[in-house]
């Protein structure tokens, strides 16, 4: 190689720089970025930055940002290379700096710079100020293709902001942008997780008229989408319409029909897989089995679907399965044998299970188990408001006062809050959206009257009552 580089121009060096992309190549790569300082090619900025990304694509973040530091001359492809090596290792934070830096520098935009945010913001466990700045710099672009609109589109849901991400696709609409089956499929899990059923109806024509199939991810999209908007019989018909079926259409419909009080065609459905015999159930799919037979008291028949997991299909039972046991338990009453199965699972399974049970105490009046769970999650360090609401009501009605007074204590101490409750409603095409104690909705009054008006119909002509015997104090 030696003997060879001062044959190398800039061309044939970038490209065999760029042929070290694995990290068992990253010693290679070093000794080809000292032939390159040697013979003058960092000069060439294309050499420069195929040398930034093979640190990157060899795992060498140091190399990488040693590189990009010590360079003079950075045009956008450099900062696209480090914000993509940020990305692909896992700096995601790091990305985002890196591309705000580059914003302020005037630096043009390029779509692959995008790309590497967008994926660092998807990622990024603080997301919010990520997607702003990504936002930010997607507005900059003269002409996004479809795989930009579509990452935006999916990191606003991945990250619960379905509102802006069905914004987002309508404003591609109008400019005429082609969408592809992920952008379909992201704008419906949009639509679902706001239970926006005329905007689901919607996308469901576009996709009619864009002639895409009803298969997977678009399918399965769909049918959710229809499912968790409550028309479960419209979700039957696209899942029946499918020419193609994995194990996530199944659970999709599966999971609709447990949920929308079908358990038994839940488990029909179930069946009907099983006999197929092309799909193969994963542990989602137990899930929702366990769900339908939870929310119709089979007790016996959710424990042989738990055996058939484990013996049949060889399947190591997760967090997830264990929880819709206890359910099943908890929910038809048998509060011991839910202790005694909590105590029993092998897995380190933290808070989840003793606050079902908690809960299911509470719906009992089961006071004394109900304490016991409570301590439990006191103990393991729980901060969620409701443990120390509903533990502190239990002593309450057992007429322990001292322990209602040191359980408000310790939530005190504890700082435990309560995240403020969110609904929302679709009404003739607009999704209005309620938060506790918010009063910026433009109809509060009319719904604050409406609601007045309901409870005093309630007292009067149907003879409603409130419980107190088990009232949720107020704590704190």
């Amino acid at each position: 190689m030696r003997r060879e580089a001062p044959q190398l121009n800039e061309f044939v060096f970038t490209s065999l720089v760029s042929a070290f992309s694995a990290p068992e190549w990253l010693d290679n790569g070093k000794t080809l970025h000292s032939i390159a300082a040697k013979n003058g090619l960092l000069a060439f900025v294309s050499v420069s930055n195929a040398i930034v990304t093979m640190y990157a694509k060899c795992g060498s973040l140091e190399g990488s940002s040693q590189m990009f530091e010590s360079l003079n001359d950075k045009d956008s492809i450099t900062w696209s290379a480090m914000i993509t090596g940020f990305t692909q290792n896992g700096g995601f934070q790091n990305a985002l700096n890196l591309f705000s830096k580059m914003h302020s520098a005037d630096i043009p935009l390029t779509e692959h710079t995008l790309a590497g945010v967008i994926n660092s913001c998807s990622d990024l466990a603080a997301v919010v100020d990520g997607k702003q700045d990504a936002r930010k710099g997607f507005n900059l672009l003269p002409n996004p293709d479809i795989i930009l609109w579509t990452s935006m589109i999916s990191g606003y849901v991945q990250n619960g902001k379905d509102e802006e991400a069905f914004t987002l696709y309508c404003k591609m609409q109008t400019l005429g942008v082609f969408p592809n089956e992920l952008t379909m499929a992201s704008v419906l899990k949009a639509c679902s997780s706001l239970a926006a059923l005329e905007q689901g109806k919607q996308i469901h024509g576009c996709i009619v008229k864009y002639g895409f199939k009803f298969e997977p991810p678009i399918g399965s999209s769909l049918s959710t989408m229809y499912s968790k908007c409550g028309s479960i019989r419209d979700a039957g018909i696209v899942f029946k319409r499918m020419t193609e079926r994995d194990v996530l259409s199944w659970n999709a419909m599966m999971s609709g029909l447990s949920h929308n009080g079908q358990g038994n065609q839940a488990l029909e459905l179930f069946q009907e897989m099983l006999l197929e015999g092309l799909t193969k159930p994963d542990d989602v799919t137990f899930v929702n089995i366990f769900s339908a037979c939870s929310h119709m008291g089979l007790v016996e028949e959710a424990w042989q679907h738990f055996n058939t997991m484990v013996n049949e299909f060889a399947m190591v039972p997760t967090l997830d399965h264990y929880a819709c046991m206890v359910d099943v338990l908890s929910r038809a009453g048998l509060l011991r044998e839910a202790t005694e199965f909590i105590e029993s699972v092998p897995i380190d399974h933290g808070l989840g299970l003793w606050r079902i049970l908690l809960s299911a105490c509470r719906n009992y009046r089961s006071y004394e188990l109900g304490a016991y769970a409570g301590e439990k999650l006191i103990e393991l360090g729980s901060m969620e408001s409701s443990t120390y609401v509903i533990l502190s009501s239990i002593y309450n009605a057992l007429g322990r006062r001292r322990d209602v007074e040191r359980v408000r204590g310790v939530m005190k101490t504890r700082g435990a809050t309560k995240d403020p409750g969110c609904s929302w409603i679709e009404l003739k095409g607009v999704v209005h959206v309620f938060v506790v104690r918010d009063g910026m909705h433009p109809w509060v009054d009319e719904i604050r009257d409406g609601i007045r008006r309901l409870l005093k119909h309630m007292e009067d002509d149907e003879g409603y009552h409130p419980a107190f015997d088990f009232v949720l104090d107020q704590v704190g």
